[in-house]
Parts: structure tokens; sequence; C-alpha cells
């Protein structure tokens, strides 16, 4: 009984051996279609320098497996290789003729003293170092703008900046469209100074508003208030498709209007105030009709001036001994 065992295993073996020696014929034979024989010594070469072990548990991981042997790349990327870097013929080009100036028939190692150095290189009278579209921190605005208009620094940290209205538009070409941002922002210090800006740009949301808090700030304006709280009286303005109609209110009485004209207020430090805005609710419009009828109130000399009176009849309080 042992010795038939024995025979049937090791014809089993002989067959699987037979027909392992079959697949590797016939994996040559297909592979003897697309290479040289040069190629093909080669990749038996390689072949056998693979475990089989190793293979079998890559085959067996699927896509997750890791080969443990990685891949080396012996080619100098210093130097051009003419047969493959020579420029493309397209058919519609003339004789002779190539997109691009014709590549030397030379290996040889690229120019390491042919680099442009742009921190060397000379640059126009008005021209600065940063780009003009860059954003900007806040201190680097206060500082910049500090110079320009000859407030302090510190001064210009601490104003109150809101942006009013932030949207992307575009414009129509025939090419396309052209994306484009703009921003206006309101600037102020809460004691009577007011400013508003506008700021557009290609380049984005943060430079549109960079450019319109620089603005602000440069349109700062002082306005007139009674008692540090109020506007003086009343007042209907008429801005373009937007009418507006605001009164003074009394101590305590808070701001009861528009969203954008309550951050103007905040800004301009105006405390109490009652109004409506009739007709067009367009925010721009809006921000600068409210802006222009705070900048053209009388003051309340010139109110008493008109009425004939004395300013302490005007301002209703009186100061006894």
């Amino acid at each position: 009984m042992f010795k038939s065992l024995s025979r049937c295993f090791g014809t089993t073996s002989q067959l699987l051996k037979q027909s392992g020696a079959s697949k590797v014929e016939k994996h040559l034979d297909y592979l003897k279609h697309y290479y040289n024989p040069e190629l093909l010594e080669s990749i038996k070469l390689t072949e056998s320098v693979v475990d089989p072990k190793d293979y079998l548990n890559l085959q067996l991981q699927g896509r997750e497996g890791k080969s443990k042997v990685a891949p080396k790349s012996k080619f100098d990327y210093s130097t051009t290789d003419p047969e493959w870097n020579e420029p493309i013929l397209y058919p519609n080009q003339g004789l002779g003729r190539t997109p691009y100036p014709p590549i030397p028939q030379v290996h040889s190692p690229d120019r390491g003293d042919l680099r442009i150095r742009f921190s060397n290189a000379p640059r126009a009278p008005n021209d600065s170092p940063q780009s003009s579209t860059a954003v900007k921190n806040t201190s680097q605005i206060a500082r910049e703008l500090s110079q320009l208009t000859g407030l302090d620094e510190r001064y210009i940290r601490n104003l109150y900046i809101r942006p009013l209205v932030m949207k992307r538009v575009s414009l129509k070409t025939a090419k396309g469209n052209i994306a484009n941002f703009f921003v206006m922002s309101v600037a102020g210090d809460k004691n009577g100074m007011l400013g508003i800006g506008i700021g557009k740009s290609r380049d984005g949301i943060r430079t549109a508003a960079t450019k319109a808090h620089w603005n602000a700030v440069k349109n700062l304006t002082p306005i007139k208030r009674y008692d540090n709280r109020t506007i003086l009286g009343s007042f209907e303005v008429k801005y373009h498709a937007t009418k507006l109609k605001f009164k003074s209110a009394p101590i305590g009485f808070g701001l009861r209007c528009n969203r954008n004209i309550f951050e103007i207020c905040q800004a301009a430090g105006i405390k109490d105030l009652r109004g409506k805005v009739h007709k067009s609710r367009n925010p721009v419009l809006v921000a600068q009709g409210f802006f222009k009828a705070l900048t053209q109130q009388k003051s309340i000399e010139e109110l008493a001036l008109n009425r004939g009176k004395k300013v302490v009849e005007l301002r209703k309080v009186y100061y006894s001994n």
C-alpha cells in the first residue's frame, strides 16, 4: 500500500513539474513576439532574482501590496538627449521649420552660470520690491497710511473698520466672463470721524478688502453730532434711486435703522437715531447717501444764526452759578 502511495505522489510531482515547465515555455514563447533575444535574456535574469515567496505575497495582498525593492533612476537630468528633446514637427509647418529653435545635437550639461537672480535685477525707480496686489497686514497698512495722511499709526490701528458690501461681479466680454471682486468698507473712530472706501480687484476678495480699508481711512471726514450722540435735527435726502428720512432721537433710544446705516453710526459714534429707507434699498446707494447727508449737515452755530436765536436756546442746556 505504501508503495502505491509513493508511486501516486511521485507521478503528481512529475506532472506539476511538467506543467510548470510548460507554463514557463509558453511565457517565453509569448515574450519572443515582442522582445529581441538580448532583452529576453535580461528579463530572465531579472525574474530569477525575484523570490517566489515575495511575489506570491504581493499577489495575495493585491493593490495594498508594496515591493521591498525601490526603483532606482541612474538617468542624468543635467544633460539633454537630442533624440527625445527635439521639438515636434507639426503637419501644417513648412519644411525645415520648427516651433522652437533647434537643440544642439551634443550631450552637454546645462550651464550653471546662466541664472536669473531677481533680487539683484534692476528695478524701475517707482517700482516697489513687493507687488502692489499683495495682501498686506494691518500694521503695514497703518504704517503706510500714517506716512500718507499724517495721522498717528496707533490711531489708525484703533479705528473701527467694517465691510458693508462684499460681492463678486463679472465683466461680460467676447472672450468670456472676467471675474472681479467689489468691497465697500466703513472706517471711524467712534468720536465724530467717518470715512467710506471702495476697493476692486481681480486678484481676490482679500486684496479688494485691503484697498477698501485703505480708501476708507484716506476719506476720513469729521461729522457734526448733537450732544455727541445723535444728528442735528432731521434730514430728508434723495440719492439716486434711494430716499432717506432720519430724525434725531432722545437719550437711550438706540439705533433703529437700516443695518448698513447701523454700522456707519457705530463707526461715527452716533448712539441714538431713527429713520427709514424708501424706494431702492441698494446697500451701496444707502451707505453713500447717508454718508453724504451726514457730511452736509449744518452746525448748530449755523442753525442758530439762520433762525435768529442763540446757541444756548438750540442746545436747550442752561448753566447757572
